[in-house]
């Protein structure tokens, strides 16, 4: 379910990890992911202007209507960790404040190696389990 959808300042991560010039304006979706209708996560992307340059076009998925536009990611890098809730992100996810979170940040990339995707995930404890297999 959609949240916002809208056109901002980048904000001092997003220039440095999307790459763009100060002063530059992001396309911000946020979102919270529902199971059920059970929140499950709360989600904030920011994709550059030239990526999406109008947020209330993007349906459903972000990333089908990259696709569509022949913007989607080929790679992708994401860092995991743990946070508490804020009220904020309490009362979105219908849990407790100070709640344990799994806080995920992702970075997408084009073809062309061009980062056009930061999102911020915060993803409920109780509901969440991510399992990671590593092979020599």
């Amino acid at each position: 379910r959609w949240l916002r959808r809208y056109i901002g300042m980048a904000h001092a991560e997003e220039i440095v990890g999307l790459n763009l010039p100060t002063g530059a304006r992001v396309s911000r979706l946020e979102r919270v992911r529902l199971a059920d209708d059970i929140p499950m996560a709360l989600e904030l992307s920011a994709l550059p202007l030239d990526v999406v340059p109008q947020p209330d076009a993007v349906g459903d998925s972000l990333y089908a209507h990259l696709k569509a536009q022949g913007q989607e990611p080929v790679r992708a890098l994401q860092h995991l960790r743990a946070t508490n809730a804020t009220p904020r992100q309490a009362e979105v996810l219908a849990i407790p404040p100070g709640e344990a979170l799994l806080f995920i940040t992702r970075y997408g990339y084009a073809a062309d190696a061009r980062p056009i995707e930061m999102t911020h995930t915060w993803c409920r404890s109780d509901y969440y389990d991510f399992v990671v297999e590593l092979r020599r």
